[in-house]
């Protein structure tokens, strides 16, 4: 999961957004060919878990107010540690944003931790830095090695300062033989509706990912915010 939730929501107060529109091009693009659904797809890429590991993404956009925003997005696998007592692999984000309107800029970070058996792959829970909370699991599936196009499944329930986070993901096609791998986070408090994120990587069969998309709704504005972009 990334920690940009409860970072956006930080910058988004910074100032007025102001308006603001995009143009449109109309430039032709080749013809797209629905993914085979019989292809199975890596959940993750080689080497996911190996301390180390890096990926960055470039992204842009906008929210429903009218705002702009840039940010960089990376995460980096760091050397085995222990989580809630049980051994666990930790993969850190990292959350760099600016309102590109106002000037005003944001960061932050959190940790992911993940079960260490390859084989029986859980996420164990996650801190928050920016937030200042920790998530541990209440209930922990194990996330598949691979899937086809429309498998779905809960990656787990987690807990932590006051809130309640269901995650869950689904595999979708992204046609010429590449799939979306959709992660969703609904985050309630006291069963009401906070806020939720979803993000979109398009994969190839080997579970590398390309791009990213980040939806993320505030139940309290009402405002959605969307960021995409390609990995660097």
């Amino acid at each position: 999961k990334l920690v940009i939730a409860s970072i956006v929501v930080l910058l988004s107060a910074c100032g007025p957004s102001g308006g603001g529109g995009g143009g449109s091009s109309s430039a032709s693009t080749p013809a797209s060919t629905p993914t085979d659904t019989n292809l199975a797809f890596q959940s993750f890429p080689a080497g996911y878990f190996s301390s180390g590991y890096t990926e960055t993404y470039q992204v842009t956009g906008s929210d429903t107010a009218g705002g702009t925003y840039t940010a960089t997005l990376s995460s980096t696998t760091l050397a085995p540690t222990t989580f809630n007592g049980q051994p666990a692999i930790p993969v850190q984000k990292l959350v760099k944003i600016t309102n590109t309107q106002t000037g005003a800029f944001v960061s932050g970070t959190g940790t992911d931790y993940f079960s260490t058996d390859s084989g029986s792959r859980m996420l164990l829970g996650y801190t928050d830095d920016s937030a200042e909370v920790t998530k541990i699991g209440l209930t922990m599936n194990i996330i598949p090695q691979s899937a086809t196009i429309d498998d779905f499944g809960v990656i787990g329930s987690y807990t932590g300062g006051g809130e309640t986070d269901q995650i869950t993901w689904q595999l979708t096609n992204a046609n010429n033989e590449l799939a979306n791998l959709v992660v969703n986070e609904t985050t309630t408090i006291s069963g009401s509706l906070d806020s939720s994120e979803e993000d979109s990587y398009v994969i190839d069969q080997s579970g590398n990912r390309k791009s990213l998309t980040v939806k993320i709704y505030y139940a309290d504005s009402g405002i959605t915010i969307t960021l995409s972009g390609n990995k660097q």
